[in-house]
């Protein structure tokens, strides 16, 4: 039986998204009374919400002063980096070998939807985001590493977030098409070595993307 999500479980899943999505800036100052009023709850679970928030290291709550978005660290989102460098690489490589014509169908048909957005229209920016997101976890299923995901899982809202700073700060919307579509054609063609060179170059374009925020 599925557990029923409480309302400080809705309340965080939206602060988490508009802090991921940039939507509340690093630095921002937000408060626990309008934010209330935006989401339309007490504040009661607010409180609850931005306290699991500063455990994840993605708010600061400073008494007398407010609640703050933590700024993204360059130290941190590097040291990231270099973790998935070691375990995507890994895991895309097996993902070649064992990618079936179905899994790489589904793909195809994200990638096609992404092409037919025209580059000037705002949405394209999110669905190459959401794209790159679910190409990255279909890797990791495909892999049969459980290890891999849980890791990934665990940092998932910092990589989201830095993924979203690259492509709104950095303007890498056009440079991640061509990374995604790279490893695409390796799994499609069955080709580790490929697929790990895409994966790396990919990765490395990121942090390297990262260092210069």
């Amino acid at each position: 039986m599925l557990k029923a999500k409480k309302i400080s479980d809705y309340v965080y899943e939206e602060i988490l998204e508009n802090i991921v999505q940039l939507k509340y800036q690093p630095g921002e100052k937000i408060s626990e009374s309008q934010l209330a009023r935006e989401i339309g709850v007490s504040r009661a679970p607010i409180k609850s919400a931005l306290a699991k928030l500063e455990s994840e290291g993605l708010v600061s709550i400073r008494p007398q002063n407010g609640t703050f978005v933590s700024k993204i660290s360059v130290e941190r989102a590097r040291n990231i980096c270099d973790v998935r460098m070691l375990l995507e690489t890994y895991a895309v490589r097996i993902a070649a070998e064992r990618v079936t014509d179905q899994e790489l169908e589904k793909v195809q048909k994200l990638f096609d939807q992404m092409n037919a957005i025209p580059d000037e229209n705002e949405e394209k920016r999110q669905f190459i985001y959401d794209t790159d997101g679910r190409l990255h976890d279909l890797i990791y299923e495909i892999s049969g590493n459980t290890i891999v995901g849980e890791v990934i899982e665990r940092y998932r809202p910092e990589i989201r977030r830095i993924q979203y700073a690259n492509m709104t700060w950095m303007n890498r919307k056009v440079p991640t098409q061509i990374e995604m579509k790279k490893i695409f054609a390796a799994l499609r063609d069955h080709d580790p070595d490929a697929a790990e060179q895409a994966m790396r170059e990919h990765l490395s374009n990121i942090k390297k993307a990262v260092e210069t925020m």
